[in-house]
């Protein structure tokens, strides 16, 4: 297996040698200390591929917040399990402020 410094898998990366070592930490690339103990080396194998691939990319996480009151559909919010839409056409505002605020299911009997 071949072994290249740090200054040469940065420039082969277009990346910084601190890249270089954040890649490491994060699993993306192994490094091995040369002979002198105090450089690094790396493979020349998983560097290029790794230019190939291209930059590694994390993904976003998915955002997850969980509520008794609101859910959002597709098109549209749905209120305690109500469409929006009907609540607006079938009550004023003040009920469902406060059907929202109490959870009183007697407003909808």
């Amino acid at each position: 297996m071949e072994w290249i410094d740090a200054a040469t898998a940065a420039e082969r990366l277009g990346v910084k040698p601190a890249t270089l070592y954040a890649y490491v930490s994060r699993g993306v690339l192994r490094r091995r200390h040369g002979d002198d103990g105090r450089r690094s080396l790396f493979s020349a194998e998983e560097v290029e591929r790794l230019a190939r691939r291209g930059r590694p990319r994390n993904r976003p996480p998915e955002l997850v917040i969980e509520s008794a009151v609101t859910a959002l559909g597709v098109d549209r919010p749905y209120y305690r399990g109500r469409d929006v839409l009907e609540l607006a056409g079938t009550s004023d505002f003040e009920t469902v402020a406060t059907w929202l605020w109490t959870a009183d299911p007697a407003l909808w009997r």
